[in-house]
C-alpha cells in the first residue's frame, strides 16, 4: 500500500530509478544483482508445480494442478498420469514468456495422490470432509530488488525467511503436525513481469509444492506502482500474470474446467484510467472452496458491490449447506477503501455485508477474515479479523509466520513471530521457528506462538 499523497513521488522515484539503471549509475545495482544471483542460486530445481482448491460448486474431491514453464520447456515434460493436463497455452496479454499447463485431478480426500511432473514426485493430500487442518496465510510478500522496493527485505532476509518457513512448515505431513494449505493474500512481490515471483517459487521444495495453494488480487498486482492513477498501459500485468500463474478455480470455470480462465478483457484497451477496460473480468477471481472443516470466499475488491453481490448471496448460500464446514473466511487483500477498491469493498465490510446473508448468518463470530494491504502483522477485530501483511514492506516492521488451526474442537488462529525490524529487543527467532516446524510440525510449536485467537 502506497497513500495517495505518495503517489506522485512513487512515480517521480520509478522514473528517477530507470532512469538510473539505465546510466548505470545506481549505487544500489551490484547490491541488487548480488541479491538477485543468491535467489537464483537458491533454486531448487522443482517444476513450478501448483495444487489449487476446486471452485465449490463442482464438488469437494478434485483440486485444480497445474505447471508453469518459460518459453516451449513444456514440449519436453513428461506426468504421469500422462492425461495430467487438459489446459496448454502459452500466457495471454502479459508474462508472455511463460506456458500454463493445468487440469482438474480427481482424488480421494484423507488418501495421498501421489502424481510426477518431469521426473518429479508429487504427493497431494485433500484432508477429509471435516476433518481439522492447519494453514499458513500471508500477505505483501516482498524482498529487495523488487519493482517498488521492499523497505525491510535486506535487514529481514525476507526472500530467505519465507522460502525458508514455507518449506519448513511443509516438511512434514499434517498427521504429525505439517501444514495442509497456504495461501497469499495479494500484492504478491510486487512483479511487474514475473521475474521475481518465478525467484520466489523456485525456492520452493516438492512437499512445499504439492500442498493446496490458495492466492487473492491486491492491487500492486493490478498496477505495479499500486494505483491506476500511475498506471503503465503497456507494462503493468492488470493481474493478467497473476491468474495465468496462480491458476485458480474460480467463477470462471464453472462452465468449462478446461478453458478456465476468462480473457474476454484485454489490458490493451482503453487508456490506464478505464478501469473496467484493462482488468480482467471478475469472475477470474470470485471463488468459494472449503479445505477439511474450513470454508473460504475469494474475491477482488476493486469490482464494486452491486457487481459481486450475487456471487456473494451465492457464495453464502454454498457455505450455509456444508455442514462439515465449522468456521468460514473471507479472504483479500484490502483493509480499506484506498487505491483501487470500490466503495464498501474492503474485506471488514464485505465480511459484515455477507454475515447477514442467507447461509453466512449461521456462523456468527465463527465467519472471520484474513487481509492485507497494510503492512502489519496484528489482530485487527477481536476473535474475528487478521492482518497478515508484515513481510517486508514498508509498515509496522513486524515479521512473522500467520496460522490458522482447526485440528482442535475450535479454530484457532496463531502467530509465530520472527523479527522486528523496528525493535531489535525482540531477537531474531527465524532459526528456532524453522527447526522446530521441520522437527515438530507447526502443530508442534504452539509454544513458541502468541494466540490471535
Amino acid at each position: 500500500q502506497n497513500s495517495l499523497s505518495n503517489l506522485a513521488a512513487a512515480k517521480r522515484e520509478e522514473l528517477t530509478q530507470e532512469m538510473c539503471a539505465n546510466l548505470g549509475l545506481c549505487k544500489d545495482n551490484k547490491v541488487i544483482e548480488v541479491e538477485k544471483a543468491k535467489r537464483i542460486h537458491a533454486a531448487t530445481g522443482i517444476p513450478d508445480f501448483r495444487v489449487t482448491p476446486v471452485f465449490g460448486a463442482k464438488g469437494y474431491p478434485y483440486v485444480r494442478v497445474s505447471l508453469v514453464t518459460e518459453d516451449d520447456q513444456h514440449r519436453a515434460i513428461t506426468t504421469t498420469p500422462q492425461d495430467l493436463f487438459t489446459y496448454s497455452s502459452g500466457f495471454r496479454f502479459r508474462w508472455t514468456n511463460k506456458h500454463l499447463q493445468s487440469g482438474l485431478l480427481p482424488v480421494t480426500p484423507g488418501e495421498v495422490k501421489s502424481i510426477t511432473v518431469a521426473d518429479v514426485a508429487f504427493d497431494i493430500l485433500l484432508p477429509r470432509e471435516g476433518s481439522g487442518v492447519r494453514g499458513v496465510i500471508l500477505a505483501d510478500p516482498c524482498f529487495s530488488g523488487s519493482y517498488v522496493g521492499c523497505t525491510y527485505g535486506s535487514k529481514l532476509q525476507t526472500f530467505e525467511r519465507i522460502t525458508g518457513f514455507i518449506n519448513a512448515a511443509s516438511e512434514l505431513p499434517p498427521s504429525k503436525g505439517g501444514i495442509d494449505f497456504w495461501m497469499i493474500l495479494g500484492d504478491n512481490f510486487y512483479d511487474r513481469d514475473g521475474h521475481e515471483t518465478s525467484q520466489f517459487f523456485n525456492a520452493l521444495t516438492a512437499k512445499a509444492k504439492s500442498k493446496i495453494f490458495a492466492a487473492t488480487p491486491g492491487n500492486h498486482d493490478y498496477w505495479a506502482a499500486g494505483s491506476a492513477l500511475i498506471s503503465s498501459k503497456k507494462k503493468d500485468q492488470f493481474a493478467n500474470g497473476f491468474m495465468q500463474y496462480y491458476a485458480m478455480d474460480t467463477v470462471a470455470s464453472r462452465n468449462d474446467s478446461v478453458k478456465f480462465i476468462d480473457f474476454e478483457n484485454s489490458p490493451d484497451k482503453g487508456g490506464p484510467c478505464k478501469l473496467k477496460k484493462n482488468v480482467p473480468k471478475q469472475e477470474n477471481f470470485q471463488s468459494y472452496f472449503k479445505i477439511g472443516n474450513l470454508g473460504f470466499i475469494s474475491y477482488s475488491a476493486i469490482y464494486p458491490d452491486e457487481e459481486q453481490r450475487p456471487f456473494l448471496e451465492e457464495a453464502c448460500h454454498w457455505l450455509g449447506g456444508q455442514s462439515e464446514v465449522s468456521t468460514a473466511f473471507i479472504i483479500g487483500h484490502w483493509n480499506n477503501g484506498n487505491l483501487g477498491a470500490a466503495r464498501g469493498m474492503s474485506v471488514p465490510n464485505v465480511r459484515s455485508k455477507v454475515n447477514m446473508l442467507e447461509g453466512c448468518n449461521k456462523f456468527g463470530d465463527n465467519l472471520k477474515y484474513f487481509m492485507g494491504h497494510t503492512h502489519c502483522n496484528e489482530v485487527t477485530e477481536t476473535g474475528v479479523g487478521f492482518m497478515v501483511a508484515g513481510m517486508g514492506m514498508e509498515g509496522c516492521g513486524n515479521f512473522g509466520v500467520p496460522v490458522v488451526d482447526s485440528t482442535s474442537d475450535k479454530t484457532e488462529v496463531f502467530y509465530y513471530p520472527i523479527q522486528d525490524a523496528e525493535d531489535a529487543s525482540k531477537g531474531d527467532k527465524y532459526n528456532v521457528t524453522v527447526s522446530c516446524f521441520e522437527e515438530n510440525g507447526v502443530g508442534g510449536c504452539i509454544s513458541l506462538a502468541d494466540k490471535w485467537a
